[in-house]
C-alpha cells in the first residue's frame, strides 16, 4: 500500500510560494552565514523576509492559532519542513526555529501572565530569542545524569548545578 502524501489546492499554492520564495528570497542569503543572524543582517535582511512569510500567513505554523500559528498537522508540516530543510536560515525566517519553539510552548503551558508578556510575544512575534542549557560537564545530554536542581524556597526557585553549553 502506498502512501498518499498529496495535499489539498490551496496548501498546496502555500508550497509553491514556499519553493519560489526560498529560491529567490532565502538562499541568496547562504553567503552571509552567521551575519545574517546578527543585529545588523537581522534588521535589514531577516525581518523583511519573516513579514512576507507572515503576511503569507506562513508564521509559526506548528503553534495553535491561540499562539499566532496555523496549527498545521504533521503531514502539512512534513510537506513544508522539506522544503524549509534545504536552507540554515529557513527556520528563522518561518518562525519554526529550535530552541525556540520548544521553549515558547513551555512558556505558554507553565508561564505567568508576566512572563508571557516578557519573553513569549516577543518570541513568537520574532523579536527575541531564546536559548536551552540541558548540557552537564559530567553528564553531557543525557538526562538520567542531571545533577542540576531547582528547588522551590517560598516564593523563589533556587537552581543548584552547573551547564556546560547554552544553545
Amino acid at each position: 500500500m502506498a502512501w498518499d502524501f498529496e495535499t489539498d489546492p490551496e496548501f498546496q499554492k502555500k508550497l509553491d510560494w514556499i519553493e519560489d520564495f526560498m529560491r529567490e528570497e532565502v538562499e541568496p542569503l547562504s553567503h552571509l552565514g552567521m551575519a545574517a543572524h546578527g543585529p545588523l543582517g537581522r534588521e535589514k535582511f531577516i525581518k523583511p523576509l519573516q513579514q512576507k512569510v507572515k503576511d503569507q500567513g506562513l508564521w509559526a505554523c506548528h503553534l495553535g492559532p491561540e499562539l499566532g500559528g496555523q496549527g498545521f498537522g504533521q503531514l502539512k508540516l512534513g510537506l513544508m519542513n522539506e522544503k524549509l530543510g534545504r536552507n540554515g536560515l529557513a527556520p528563522t525566517v518561518f518562525g519554526c526555529q529550535a530552541p525556540d519553539t520548544g521553549n515558547a510552548e513551555i512558556i505558554a503551558h507553565y508561564g505567568t501572565d508576566k512572563q508571557k508578556e516578557q519573553y513569549l510575544w516577543p518570541l513568537l512575534n520574532g523579536d527575541i530569542r531564546s536559548a536551552f542549557s540541558m548540557s552537564e560537564p559530567t553528564g553531557g545530554s543525557d538526562p538520567l545524569t542531571f545533577k542540576t536542581r531547582a528547588v522551590l524556597d517560598g516564593n523563589e526557585w533556587v537552581i543548584n548545578g552547573e551547564k556546560w553549553f547554552s544553545t
